[in-house]
């Protein structure tokens, strides 16, 4: 535990991870003449409910001759639960991986972490790009990954370093082919040297339009939960979703899939004090 002002990480969280969005703010949305991303299929798993003090993994798998292509997580119960990992895999068969840890404060309550899987038949070019950012211990760190030339992000997922349940998960979808995960510290900071991991999925589209990312940004205000939903426009369908909340102490604790839409929850944890303003911004990438 170290003990530092809090206040200012605002200003330095969008000076590194960059893409702030603006509320119902639909960037890159063009026209294409047939589809390229077919209706996703989405596949959860979830761990077991119970009140252990550990670190809880689950892997939700696509089906044979599918790939992954984006997912989210969500924590079941417990105040003082953080996200530390939402990760796609490719291999024999695909994955995508949520981890959760009780934080320093800890809960009594049972509670499990469940994980979502979007996939599709096999795109053309897919693949996952990844870039780990250097150990340290800012209140705030964040790493970009960029997909190769000519391909679009459909998925994104990232991955806290040692954070000791201290650090909690943020993602972003950047249009047309960036992801970005940051991880930040919870309101009293860590003093634990940590780092953090970003995923993005990639793929070759008809056109660089075939894709677009729609950002719902909520109200600074001193709600203890918000919720809220983003829908892809008409036609398209959902590839991937992220949530980036904005102030020490929010905690994304649902990136929710479906075919068409994600749904975001956020929390803060602890007492909120008319000081203690904050705001979260969901992400949902969809395709045609």
């Amino acid at each position: 535990m170290k003990v530092i002002d809090t206040r200012p990480r605002m200003a330095l969280m969008m000076a590194v991870v960059v893409g702030a969005a603006l509320t119902a703010l639909v960037v890159g949305a063009g026209s294409a003449s047939a589809s390229t991303v077919p209706r996703p299929v989405i596949k959860d798993a979830i761990t077991q409910f119970d009140s252990k003090q550990v670190a809880k993994t689950a892997k939700a798998i696509c089906p044979a001759g599918t790939r992954v292509i984006g997912g989210g997580g969500r924590v079941n119960g417990g105040q003082h639960v953080v996200i530390t990992r939402q990760q796609p895999v490719h291999s024999s068969l695909d994955t995508f991986v949520v981890s959760a840890i009780e934080d320093q404060v800890g809960t009594a309550q049972f509670w499990a972490v469940q994980a979502f899987a979007i996939c599709s038949v096999p795109l053309p070019g897919l693949e996952i790009v990844s870039a780990t950012g250097a150990a340290g211990s800012s209140g705030f760190q964040g790493k970009n990954a960029d997909c190769s030339p000519g391909k679009n992000v459909l998925g994104v997922g990232g991955r806290i370093n040692h954070g000791a349940g201290q650090v909690s998960l943020n993602t972003q979808a950047l249009f047309p082919q960036r992801a970005s995960a940051g991880g930040l510290e919870d309101s009293d900071g860590f003093g634990g040297l940590w780092s953090v991991t970003t995923y993005a999925v990639c793929a070759n589209l008809s056109s660089v339009f075939d894709s677009q990312v729609v950002s719902i940004q909520t109200v600074a205000d001193t709600t203890a939960r918000k919720i809220f939903s983003i829908d892809c426009p008409a036609g398209t369908n959902l590839t991937g979703g992220a949530a980036f909340a904005g102030s020490p102490g929010a905690v994304v604790e649902v990136v929710s899939p479906d075919t068409t839409r994600v749904q975001v929850i956020a929390r803060f944890d602890g007492t909120v004090t008319p000081a203690d303003t904050w705001n979260v911004v969901g992400y949902a990438i969809c395709a045609l």
